[in-house]
């Protein structure tokens, strides 16, 4: 619960900030104070709102087994003060404050967008190389369960680091992996402003499994390949589709048959994967969204992809389903994608 909560909190002083500075460059010690004061008394800052789209329970805490505080009602609207890899902080007007799962709220937006980033953006502010073969772990503890191995030379990213270890999301949850085990250690330019040409503007990691079937292989295959099609360079006012840089996804182009998540349903298909590629990119992008504008994107259906936490996967595959962007900084960027044993990394960076 303590670690639940602790991560709401810092997830909050993510979003809070204005798209770009990294965490500390601008959230004073006094910010910081008064939001875990305001915190305590349950004087939340109301940062999203959005709209319930089930009766669903509100709970005193995020978990399923918490107490149940009242009922929402389809259609409600309701205050969001933060939100984790699975669940919402809300506040409403006449059933009280509580949590709910991501997923049983539509329509999110920000109440102050020029000064908020979007709604599931989570800023990573740093990379680095795995020195040695390691795990992200459930818990800090390198003797506990892991959620997959990492081995040396992968390349990821995480979001914040405390008492020896990285944090990172996971799937829907929280990962942890020892900085004693990491190299290279890079982070993200604290402003866009203060970034020099070869500095890293924003990044982003998701996990993959390596399982070793005929299906997954064939969706490791394409997710390296569409990470090969999208490096490259953009110059300013470019914009192009995911689609029509890393499609099409056909055997000629060195797509394999992999699964592939079509409406909330796995079926066999070329290019399988590819999806994991463009939600990791979308999720780079929204950490820019001044500059590197979302002109199109589609969720996988109502569930989303569960690779990423729920309301932040683009899916991929055809006219409709695909995620166009366009640079809108003065200056050229380069997309650099990487793939390697179950860490899927993609950063921006300056040219």
């Amino acid at each position: 619960m303590k670690k639940r909560l602790s991560f709401l909190l810092l997830v909050m002083l993510s979003v809070l900030m204005i798209a770009h500075p990294a965490l500390g460059a601008e959230i004073s010690q006094e910010r910081l104070e008064k939001f875990q004061s305001l915190a305590a008394k349950e004087e939340l800052e109301v940062v999203y709102t959005g709209v319930v789209n089930k009766s669903i329970a509100l709970r005193d805490a995020p978990s399923s087994s918490a107490n149940k505080i009242s009922t929402l009602s389809e259609g409600d609207r309701v205050a969001i003060a933060g939100f984790d890899t699975q669940w919402l902080h809300i506040i409403t007007e006449t059933r009280g404050t509580g949590y709910i799962m991501r997923q049983y709220c539509n329509d999110i937006t920000a109440v102050d967008p020029e000064n908020t980033l979007p709604y599931g953006a989570v800023i990573h502010h740093y990379t680095a190389t795995v020195a040695e073969d390691t795990a992200v772990y459930v818990g800090m503890d390198e003797t506990g369960e892991a959620y997959c191995s990492l081995t040396a030379g992968s390349r990821f990213s995480f979001w914040y680091m405390h008492n020896g270890w990285a944090y990172t999301p996971y799937w829907r949850e929280l990962g942890y992996v020892p900085m004693d085990k990491l190299a290279n250690l890079t982070p993200v330019s604290p402003t866009v402003e203060y970034a020099q040409p070869g500095d890293m503007l924003s990044v982003f990691t998701s996990f993959y499994s390596t399982k070793d079937t005929e299906l997954n292989r064939g969706r490791m295959v394409n997710i390296g390949v569409a990470c090969n099609y999208i490096s490259h360079v953009m110059q300013p006012g470019e914009s192009w589709s995911f689609n029509s840089v890393a499609g099409p996804y056909k055997k000629s182009r060195g797509y394999q048959e992999a699964p592939v998540l079509i409406d909330g349903k796995t079926v066999p298909g070329y290019g399988g994967g590819t999806c994991q590629v463009s939600t990791t990119l979308y999720n780079t992008l929204l950490q820019l969204p001044h500059n590197m504008t979302i002109l199109y994107r589609r969720p996988h259906g109502p569930g989303g992809a569960k690779y990423v936490p729920h309301g932040v996967d683009a899916a991929v595959g055809n006219d409709s389903l695909d995620l166009v962007f366009q640079n809108d900084f003065d200056f050229p960027v380069r997309i650099v994608a990487t793939a390697k044993d179950g860490a899927l990394c993609i950063s921006i960076i300056r040219e």
